[in-house]
């Protein structure tokens, strides 16, 4: 096929990909890559009717069918006429005319849209969000929307290992927060209709700031990494294996801080947080019966631990006032995420975020505040 510089507008040029559903019209591979820097196209449009005039060889592939289906120099570049392909079955039906003639090229096209519409129809549109800043090794998008059983049109991915733990490094990681967070908005907003799917395994501090971020306005679905089966979680097969309600304690004193304490993979211990935060505070307890690893995976509990959460953070700022918040969260990813998402900058004072290290005398050291 022609390597002409191809005559679609804009909005046509969208509207063909749009269509195709960003995948190739003969074997349906995902033709946006999400590398780990940067978004990797592999997709290339293709003329059914070859765009350059001549016969055999030096005419463009299949153009001396172009009377027969009524394709003009006028309308060579139209819509009609082109398909969205990866590059090796572009190159396989350009080298292989006979196999592939007009006639079931028009038809794939065709097929592949309809296809296409009614998957639209039947599955959430997402764009994959990966936030994932522990361990060097990538996750690729497109796997996660295929276990997902999603229609991706888009992935936004930050992947870059997180190593720096001092105060600048916290600093730089959290502005990565947010010039993450704006491509994320950009993509949404080139995408009406999109659900976000996220994918997170980062330090709890960024986290929780991401889901501040995206906030409860925003259609997201935040998916659990389940360690055992190395498999993400989001429905619960099984509602049985539910950990019920969390069980909240509220020390009587009421000071200027409150210290909000969420333990669910395991305990955090009362001498941990005095090392940690300086002078007195009121603190809020909720803890799951019997906190483990993977004891929290699924959708209804999250919404159960993110319920109680939100209710009492808020009442307690409303009866009290504090002049700031102290969050030490002991919990899975995906949690981390919702319980940010339930931070309003504008109902709630600054809070402060702390990161554990087992190994050090002093566990929890402050990273970064919303």
């Amino acid at each position: 096929m022609s390597r002409d510089p191809f005559k679609l507008s804009t909005a046509e040029d969208r509207s063909l990909w749009v269509s195709s559903g960003g995948m190739c019209a003969k074997c349906k591979t995902a033709l946006i890559l999400d590398d780990v820097d940067a978004k990797v196209n592999i997709g290339e449009r293709a003329h059914i009717i070859g765009k350059a005039k001549g016969k055999g060889k030096q005419g463009g592939p299949r153009r001396e069918f172009a009377e027969e289906f009524d394709i003009t120099d006028e309308n060579i570049d139209s819509l009609n006429n082109i398909m969205l392909m990866c590059s090796q079955c572009h190159h396989t039906i350009d080298t292989n005319i006979k196999a592939y003639p007009p006639t079931d090229l028009f038809y794939m096209k065709e097929e592949h849209e309809s296809w296409v519409r009614e998957q639209l129809s039947k599955k959430n549109k997402a764009i994959v969000v990966v936030h994932k800043r522990k361990n060097p090794m990538p996750v690729d998008s497109i796997l996660l929307s295929k276990e997902t059983n999603c229609l991706l049109l888009d992935a936004v991915s930050l992947q870059e290992e997180f190593t720096d733990f001092t105060e600048e490094g916290w600093k730089t990681a959290k502005n990565d927060n947010e010039d993450f967070f704006r491509k994320v908005v950009n993509s949404k907003r080139e995408n009406e209709g999109t659900y976000l799917f996220v994918f997170p395994l980062s330090p709890i501090p960024l986290l929780i700031h991401l889901g501040s971020l995206i906030s409860d306005t925003t259609a997201a679905v935040v998916h659990q990494f389940d360690r055992d089966t190395q498999m993400w979680c989001h429905e619960n097969a099984n509602l049985d294996k539910n950990v019920g309600l969390p069980e909240v304690k509220i020390s009587e004193y009421v000071h200027d801080k409150l210290v909000v304490t969420v333990q669910v993979s395991g305990n955090i211990h009362e001498q941990d947080i005095k090392d940690a935060v300086d002078g007195s505070f009121q603190s809020l307890d909720i803890k799951i019966d019997k906190p483990e690893l993977n004891a929290v995976l699924y959708k209804n509990d999250v919404e159960v631990l993110k319920s109680a959460f939100r209710k009492e953070v808020y009442r307690l700022q409303g009866e009290n006032q504090y002049s700031e918040i102290h969050l030490f969260y002991f919990g899975p990813a995906g949690l981390a995420v919702e319980l940010g998402r339930c931070i309003n900058q504008n109902m709630l004072p600054v809070i402060h975020l702390y990161e554990y290290k087992i190994r050090d005398e002093k566990k929890y050291h402050s990273a970064i505040t919303i």
